[in-house]
């Protein structure tokens, strides 16, 4: 049996199509808050839980082999509560390790994020190094996934970017658009993930991946406004002000275009070898402004 949370999410959501087309029926199962709201591929099963209220877990992990865990609160979307950050990306994976270990889960299969390090206290970073050191912590073999940005369908990245480039006349080059990206086709994750259920090669590794090349965040612009057939003007947009509109936006807007966890990743390139994918899994990753430029930000 195979757990997914955060099976209502991006990164879950495609996990779980991708599962439900070669797992046996019954074979996999999703976390969810509200087992009556969530929409999920026929044949998956729904548990209720939440993995900040660790009472819930227990019922919902029994039986399980494998957790592919997917549950996080991303950069990119406002802190819904002050703590909320911490509270749900560590504090609720640490809930889930120790119901995990208690069940006799056997393999844990981690989504993270690339440039994952030791951050001081308050910063987004920290929650998500905390998220990783709790499943190091767990004692269950695990492979922790290190992503660059996502693109494909749904894609928070893309999708962000083009409602601007849609709107705006000028768009901001956070920091100058010097930051380097490797953005990874969300299904080449997706890939990666179901192997990583299985492979002991992985196992006990936490591996940077990013797709097939370097771009830099005026690129990425760039190839969204072209592959939207618009002309924007892109103008430099310091990180000073950048963190002072960050927090402005975040203050007001329900879903604001920047928030100051996601200015995080502009403090460092978003990106590892170019082989990283060829060496671990064995195939070579889509390049993301081909894939936008042939389909189109939406697809």
């Amino acid at each position: 049996m195979i757990l997914v949370t955060g099976g209502t999410g991006f990164v879950g959501s495609h996990v779980l199509r991708r599962l439900s087309e070669t797992e046996p029926r019954g074979a996999v199962r999703t976390l969810a808050r509200n087992r009556t709201k969530a929409l999920v591929p026929d044949g998956v099963l729904i548990v209720e839980g939440d993995i900040t209220h660790p009472e819930s877990l227990p019922a919902a992990l029994s039986g399980v082999d494998v957790i592919i865990h997917a549950a996080a609160i991303t950069g990119d979307r406002k802190e819904p509560y002050r703590g909320a950050y911490d509270r749900v990306n560590r504090v609720g994976t640490e809930n889930l390790m120790s119901a995990a270990k208690s069940a006799g889960v056997k393999r844990l299969v981690v989504v993270s994020g690339l440039g994952c390090r030791p951050a001081p206290a308050g910063t987004y970073m920290a929650t998500r190094w905390g998220m990783e050191e709790a499943v190091r912590a767990s004692g269950i073999p695990f492979v922790i996934l290190q992503p660059s940005v996502l693109f494909g369908a749904g894609a928070p990245f893309v999708i962000a970017l083009a409602g601007l480039a849609r709107v705006l006349p000028v768009l901001p080059l956070v920091g100058g658009g010097h930051t380097r990206f490797q953005p990874l086709w969300i299904e080449d994750l997706v890939t990666c993930l179901v192997a990583s259920t299985s492979s002991e090669t992985l196992a006990g590794r936490a591996l940077p991946l990013g797709g097939s090349e370097w771009v830099t965040f005026k690129d990425v612009l760039q190839t969204i406004c072209r592959a939207m057939s618009v002309r924007r003007l892109l103008v430099p947009l310091p990180m000073p002000i950048a963190r002072i509109q960050a927090k402005l936006m975040t203050a007001v807007l329900p879903h604001p275009p920047l928030t100051p966890a996601a200015l995080e990743l502009f403090g460092f390139d978003n990106a590892t070898d170019l082989d990283a994918v060829d060496r671990a899994f064995g195939f070579h990753p889509r390049g993301f402004r081909e894939h936008l430029l042939a389909h189109g930000v939406g697809a």
